[in-house]
């Protein structure tokens, strides 16, 4: 018996091509209708989540990812990681619903996530397995036993972003059930008299980006962290079916990593511009002056006489000098010090393919006037 999940009017809203989907959508409410005889619904929709292309530079989750990769660059306050999945890793799979399979994904993005609780876990089991101290394990985890005396501990750990490379983020999967009677409880012992069962499953794959931090003069027990996590993941796993091979991280792939260093590049460059623009805006006006323009100058060093840029370049030069000549903001001895900054013969030296004599000989009342001559 087929029994329908959908409005006629609303499956006509879900695409043939769902490259801008939402994953977790889908799984929750994609299906249209259910047949325990008949998967082929269940079969094209999970054929349509897996063909979910990898997040587009310019697409909503990348640029979240952006702004959480940025957010996340303080090294005093962060420690994080990148890791790539050895195959696939299950996560989330006791919430799919009617769908019988699913993948915990950001509820506004709809990539994947591994949640912050679940990071927290697979390392805390790790540090248990390998017999951290009690003391060691409050303060990287809190306490919340039974004693009475619940303790936080001095690190937040953050949800797993899927890292937005070339790697599409879902994969089909086929997990065959061999002796389902015997895990129903039908039968007390498992034999080889039942037929197999496969099922249709939804795993995910690529790359994550962890986050770990800490609180005030607690650095350190992050890195700690940091590393009990590294070893977690690589021989703990994450998700279930660990035990069949699934979950298991190894070093971030070079694009995954690629993709991080360009974002943290991009922020380094964006704070040190910042800070530059606040020294030159503490400078007083002369000095300002003379830094903007050797900066621009040194922008297009040793081109020819007859680039158009230099020329134009030349031209606004020239008009700024002889503005700062008349200017009644500057003292006689700020527009010596922009003179002697921008001497005819030491600006030949060193812009000589560009400065040329005649262009000299057009300087030298300007400057002159600069020096109160």
């Amino acid at each position: 018996m087929t029994i329908s999940l959908m409005r006629e009017s609303l499956k006509k809203l879900i695409p043939d091509d769902p490259k801008d989907a939402h994953a977790g959508l889908l799984m929750q409410r994609g299906l249209t209708e259910w047949d325990k005889d008949d998967k082929k619904a269940k079969a094209e929709l999970i054929e349509k989540i897996v063909k979910i292309p990898a997040p587009k530079k310019d697409s909503l989750y990348a640029l979240a990812f952006t702004r959480w990769v940025q957010a996340t660059s303080d090294t005093g306050r962060f420690a994080t990681l990148a890791a790539s999945i050895s195959g696939r890793l299950y996560t989330g799979l006791n919430s799919a619903g009617v769908l019988e399979t699913g993948i915990s994904t950001s509820h506004t993005y709809g990539m994947p996530l591994l949640a912050g609780s679940s990071v927290k876990g697979i390392a805390r089991s790790h540090a248990e397995s390998i017999g951290l101290d009690k003391s060691h394990l409050t303060v990287l985890f809190g306490d919340d036993s039974d004693s009475g005396s619940l303790k936080s501990g001095a690190l937040v750990w953050h949800d797993a972003w899927f890292i937005p490379a070339n790697t599409p983020p879902f994969a089909a999967e086929i997990i065959t059930t061999h002796h389902q009677d015997y895990y129903n409880g039908k039968q007390l012992e498992a034999d080889e008299m039942e037929s197999p069962i496969p099922n249709q499953q939804i795993a995910t794959q690529g790359s994550f980006y962890f986050v770990i931090e800490s609180a005030p003069g607690a650095q350190a027990w992050a890195v700690y962290a940091q590393n009990l996590l590294i070893q977690a993941l690589r021989t703990q796993g994450a998700g279930s079916k660990t035990a069949s091979g699934y979950g298991y991280f190894t070093e971030a792939a070079e694009e995954a990593q690629r993709s991080i260093r360009n974002i943290q590049e991009a922020q380094n460059q964006a704070l040190a511009a910042q800070q530059k623009a606040a020294e030159l805006a503490a400078m007083p006006a002369h000095q300002q002056f003379i830094q903007t323009w050797q900066e621009r100058m040194e922008e297009q060093p040793n081109k020819i006489i007859g680039n158009q840029a230099h020329d134009k370049l030349y031209q606004e030069w020239k008009a700024a000098l002889q503005t700062a000549a008349e200017s009644p903001d500057l003292s006689a001895e700020q527009k010596a010090e922009i003179a002697v900054a921008f001497a005819v013969k030491k600006m030949m030296t060193k812009y000589a393919k560009w400065l040329t004599d005649k262009r000299g000989k057009d300087l030298k009342p300007i400057l002159a006037k600069l020096r109160g001559e």
